[in-house]
């Protein structure tokens, strides 16, 4: 069987059939960063062999991922399961096999276990409330699948605990295996009348002690010391040809030198989790590879050693960097959570309402998919946190939804009534009392829900077409008067140029002439409001000139006062009635301004043009008013 194992921090992989694929070459100071600690006591000889540091540090409690790369509970496959039982018997087929892809899964089916319980646990509880049961007295039912369930977790742990004690074993064993190569190599090494002869044996033995599985890792550093020092001690103890000596280190130094070129490189990749995964297989080549000439050991070993240093520096700080931007997602999707929470949904009580709000959840949900991972601590809580807000959300939105449907038929069939009545008044001219009834009708309308979306434009514009009807008869047939006032504008302006003409040519000018214009003056009706002051300023100005010049005074004067004050009653009852019809077109405008808003199709420039009649009404009542009182 070929288990699996995960502890990164121990270096120890894979172990098959006796074979170990050990990286012994790192001690973990931080489970983020895995630096490489070179040992700096060692003499160059023993820093070129031994590479491991002298204490090997005790791996962190809980493993974490490095840079982007998932655990393996993280890759699992989340398959849905329709049942507690179908959950129980996917644990039953995979409880006895130990591996870490294996303890993701039973800690995923675990969980996914017990959130069902409660989801079956919560709806008993409900269906018992609905029952009108007390919630105080509710007691859920035994758990009868929950012993199965512990049976298979325990399953899961003896077969890890078999996995780990099988592992130790292993270890022992090649323990005791390499100690023996180890003793063996000492006697050749120590014998140096005779280990001309026995060079192909040591070299049987190096090759043994490398073939010889993983051990402890507390024994790593040890063993290839001690493995050094008897390579060093045969090397220089033996009496060979120097020739072949000298093929050795120079075959060594240029696979070293290899090495250290492909190190520098690396320094510069893009990739520091690659680069630093690829450097820990070069420090397993270079450990193999035997020793160079004593004269460029220290300095071949110095130019890997400061490769390695640059690259496990650029793998820290790549770490450190991932560790803020989780943190900074954290804070973010903490942020998020806190919003989506604080919408008090009681106080959404109208479909407009909804759908504003569902705009915002939204706009959450595409803030949230931006960001990216929180720390592995607590990103499914926060992911499990922001799916129940949104799932809260939605849930109370369908409810709602549901039962204003109802409600909007009601609304529609009131609102029918009112187009119907709307359309009956809408070829009246009872002017007055028919805009009262319609001004009724709309304030009705306002008091009356929404209907149903399908349905609530058409029935709008119904009713507004109605009402527009009624009211542009009413403009048609008040507009005429305003068209008199304005004939009467233009011939008072002829007489105002005419009068004009008779100043500049004053000395042809005659009273009678004058009095003729006058009369002429007299004789004419109203003129737009906002135009009667500055041309009855413009004509008393002139009037006033020639009065002076053709000595108009007098008995004339009193006759034109007596004029006046009978003109001034009669424009008094005038402008009482004017007031009168300003105020009420004022009231027709601001009663319809409500209905001319988004509904319309040219909503917004119509109520720019209602709203802008409206100012110059208020303006013209306001003067009318100060006028009245003024005793014009």
């Amino acid at each position: 069987m070929c288990l699996f194992f995960h502890f990164f921090q121990k270096n120890w992989l894979i172990f098959n059939n006796n074979t170990y694929l050990c990286t012994p070459v790192i001690k973990v100071t931080d489970y983020f960063t895995n630096t490489i600690i070179m040992s700096e006591n060692l003499d160059p000889i023993q820093q070129e062999e031994n590479i491991l540091p002298t204490e090997p540090a005790a791996a962190p409690e809980v493993a974490e991922p490095i840079a982007e790369t998932e655990s393996a509970e993280d890759t699992i496959e989340k398959k849905i399961y329709a049942s507690r039982s179908e959950i129980l018997e996917r644990m039953a087929e995979i409880a006895g096999i130990a591996n870490e892809s294996v303890k993701g899964e039973l800690n995923y089916l675990k969980l996914l276990y017990y959130k069902m319980r409660q989801q079956e646990t919560d709806a008993e509880m409900q269906a018992f409330i609905d029952g009108n049961g007390d919630p105080a007295q509710y007691e859920s039912k035994p758990d009868e699948l929950e012993p199965r369930l512990k049976d298979l977790l325990n399953i899961q742990k003896e077969a890890r605990a078999a996995m780990v004690k099988a592992r130790d074993e292993e270890f022992a064993n090649n323990l005791a295996q390499k100690r023996e190569v180890l003793a063996k190599m000492e006697v050749i090494a120590s014998n140096a009348e005779e280990v001309g002869q026995k060079y192909n044996e040591f070299q049987e033995l190096q090759k043994q002690f490398k073939e010889i599985g993983a051990v402890d890792q507390q024994e790593v550093a040890g063993l290839w010391k001690r493995y050094a020092q008897l390579t060093e001690q045969f090397y220089d103890a033996l009496k060979i040809n120097k020739e072949l000596r000298d093929y050795d280190f120079r075959k060594n130094l240029e696979a070293k030198l290899q090495i250290c070129e492909e190190a520098e490189k690396l320094t510069q990749a893009s990739d520091v989790v690659d680069a630093f995964r690829k450097l820990q297989e070069m420090h397993e080549q270079w450990r193999i590879i035997g020793p160079v000439a004593p004269s460029v050991r220290e300095e071949i070993w110095n130019r890997f050693k400061a490769a390695s240093t640059e690259i496990n520096k650029r793998h820290q700080v790549h770490f450190e960097q991932l560790k803020a931007q989780e943190h900074a997602n954290e804070v973010g999707k903490t942020a998020i959570c806190e919003k989506v929470e604080a919408i008090d949904l009681s106080q959404i009580t109208s479909v407009k309402g909804w759908d504003d709000a569902t705009k915002v959840i939204l706009a959450f949900q595409e803030e949230w998919r931006k960001l990216g991972f929180a720390s592995k601590r607590v990103n499914t809580q926060l992911f499990e946190r922001f799916r129940q807000s949104c799932d809260n959300f939605f849930n109370q939105k369908a409810e709602f939804f549901k039962s204003v449907r109802g409600e909007q038929s009601d609304n529609l069939q009131k609102k029918i009534a009112l187009c119907e009545r709307a359309e009956e008044l809408s070829t009246s001219t009872d002017w007055r009392k028919t805009t009262d009834q319609l001004i009724a009708l709309q304030n009705e309308w306002k008091t009356i829900g929404p209907a149903p979306r399908k349905y609530s434009q058409q029935i709008w514009e119904r009713f507004k077409s109605a009402c527009d009807a009624f009211f542009k008869a009413k403009e048609e047939a008040v507009g005429g008067e305003r068209a008199t006032e304005r004939a009467n504008f233009e011939r008072k302006q002829e007489i105002i140029l005419a009068l004009t003409n008779l100043k500049d040519d004053v000395e042809n000018a005659t009273a009678k002439g004058v009095r003729d214009l006058m009369n002429q003056w007299a004789e004419i009706g109203h003129v737009p409001f906002r135009e009667k002051d500055k041309l009855q300023a413009k004509y008393k100005e002139l009037i006033d000139f020639f009065y002076e010049k053709l000595d108009m005074k007098g008995q004339r004067r009193r006759l034109d006062n007596f004029k006046e004050r009978v003109s001034s009653i009669k424009d008094s009852n005038s402008l009482q009635r004017k007031l009168e019809r300003l105020m009420n077109d004022l009231k027709t405008y601001e009663n319809n301004l409500g209905f001319l808003n988004a509904k319309s199709k040219n909503g917004n420039g119509l109520v720019a043009l209602m709203q802008s009649k409206m100012d110059e009404l208020k303006k013209e009542i306001a003067e009318l008013k100060k006028r009245i009182e003024d005793g014009e």
